[in-house]
């Protein structure tokens, strides 16, 4: 196999309130069509253990207003965890278009998790007097530990990202408030450096990555006396004393999210998105090797990891594919069709690479005629769902997973984890066995085959993250 360089740095996105792991672009068509001005929610926590909520909308010169207190905003410091409690409706102002109203109602919904936090979402009243799917920002959920009355925000619900700014409701942020680095998708913090000993280059005989002790997979960045010096997870170098070797293989499966800081989206049932992504994946990776083809995984643990680290792992392991697992949120509208969506590479000059849209093309097609055999799911589906690329403003792949890599990678959005119906299909083993056997058929296809895969959208996707603070909680490798 061609032997590819690993990849530099790229960052796990994070603010004060954990983000959603949603698919960005796919927050920004569903919430876009059903609102037209920002709209964030705001919390605090009172002394007595309650949590207020409130909201806020941005004015049209960038600034968030005054605090919009519903009648009923309390939530108790002592509630069934998974219950949605519904706060009192409020009437948001927007510029009024010939098909929508100048003026629409909202309310916040709050669960609690089984870990303490508190998930905040928006819905909106229709015009049949029915309130609509829940709306889940990116940042929404409140720690279990905060200071009392500090005032924290979610990122706006029509909003893909968080914004450079607010990561606090009150007081407007300053200039030290921000985050400085380049987008979030573009620089992960500088790595630090547990090594004592001076690191010697690795030799031919050397492995390219390791499983530690403790089951982590880590690449070898060179010799430590007579360990390893490795990468971590959080994008940090530590020495190792050893562990197993991870040889080069064909395929590497990448669980998208994990740990406290990045559990992704959670399902109306309580499903976690990345708990879904890493029971997927190990389904995928024995499917792929009762046939034969060769495979790692960039996590096999509940645990943060940077975005630009997956990239190197599938670099230094020379796979011919990096497929990155992940469950959508929020939910567009419903029918019978199901939605998955999959992201794929760009060229230099701004086309699509052909090897990750011949991957991305199979993947489709496998997945989506798998999952049409299960019967009365309504599914949630964005109108343009399919084979795509998403961009920044001034070009580029906007998902540093898709971006970084030099091996040819997809990003599968396989469902809506946040749409009832599917979340309840997801937590069944029969979900795990139907996708796991569709997403192997695809590699399968992709190694062995010339088939060209389908669902291709020609139009792009624009999209630009935004700055935010990064988290990652290392993880024992010993």
């Amino acid at each position: 196999m061609k032997k590819r360089r690993a990849c530099v740095a790229t960052a796990m996105l994070l603010a004060v309130l954990a983000a959603g792991a949603t698919s960005a672009a796919a927050q920004q068509a569903g919430a876009d069509e059903q609102m037209g001005s920002g709209v964030r929610i705001v919390a605090q926590r009172l002394t007595d253990g309650r949590i207020e909520v409130a909201l806020q909308q941005r004015s049209t010169d960038d600034q968030w207003g005054e605090r919009l207190l519903p009648a009923r905003r309390f939530i108790p410091a002592e509630v069934r965890v998974g219950r949605w409690l519904a706060g009192s409706p409020l009437t948001i102002s927007r510029p009024a278009t010939e098909t929508s109203a100048a003026e629409i109602e909202m309310r916040i919904v709050a669960q609690r998790l089984t870990d303490g936090r508190t998930e905040v979402a928006l819905q909106q009243h229709s015009t049949d007097d029915q309130w609509g799917e829940r709306l889940l920002p990116a940042r929404r959920f409140i720690p279990a530990e905060v200071r009392v009355g500090r005032w924290l925000a979610s990122s706006p619900v029509n909003e893909p990202e968080p914004l450079p700014t607010a990561t606090e409701a009150d007081p407007p942020p300053t200039a030290t408030d921000a985050d400085p680095s380049p987008t979030a998708t573009d620089a992960d913090p500088p790595p630090t450096t547990s090594t004592t000993t001076p690191p010697q280059e690795v030799g031919a005989d050397d492995p390219k990555a390791l499983m530690t002790p403790t089951g982590v997979p880590v690449v070898v960045l060179g010799r430590a006396g007579s360990g390893y010096l490795v990468r971590t997870p959080c994008g940090s170098t530590a020495e190792i004393a050893g562990g197993t070797p991870i040889e080069p293989v064909q395929v590497v499966l990448d669980p998208g999210h994990g740990g406290v800081w990045e559990s992704g989206a959670v399902g109306p049932n309580g499903l976690a998105e990345h708990d879904l992504n890493l029971t997927l994946s190990r389904a995928i990776l024995g499917e792929l090797t009762a046939r034969g083809i060769s495979a790692a995984t960039t996590r096999t643990g509940d645990y943060g990891m940077w975005l630009s680290v997956r990239a190197a792992f599938a670099d230094a392991l020379e796979a011919d594919a990096l497929i990155s697992i992940h469950h959508n949120a929020p939910t567009p509208r419903l029918g019978d069709t199901p939605g998955a969506e999959v992201f794929i590479q760009s060229l230099p000059d701004g086309t699509p690479r052909a090897s990750s849209a011949r991957l991305g093309g199979l993947l489709y097609e496998e997945i989506t005629k798998a999952l049409a055999t299960f019967e009365g799911i309504s599914w949630g589906r964005l109108r343009r769902a399919g084979v795509l690329r998403v961009l920044l403003p001034d070009g580029g792949d906007a998902y540093g997973t898709i971006r970084r890599p030099v091996t040819p990678a997809a990003l599968v959005e396989f469902g809506y984890i946040s749409n009832r119906s599917e979340a309840e299909l997801f937590a069944t083993d029969e979900y795990i066995s139907v996708a796991s056997k569709a997403a192997a058929d695809a590699i399968d296809a992709y190694l062995n085959t010339d088939r060209p895969g389908t669902g291709f959208v020609n139009t792009p996707r624009v999209f630009d993250p935004a700055r935010a603070p990064i988290r990652c909680v290392e993880v024992a490798l010993e």
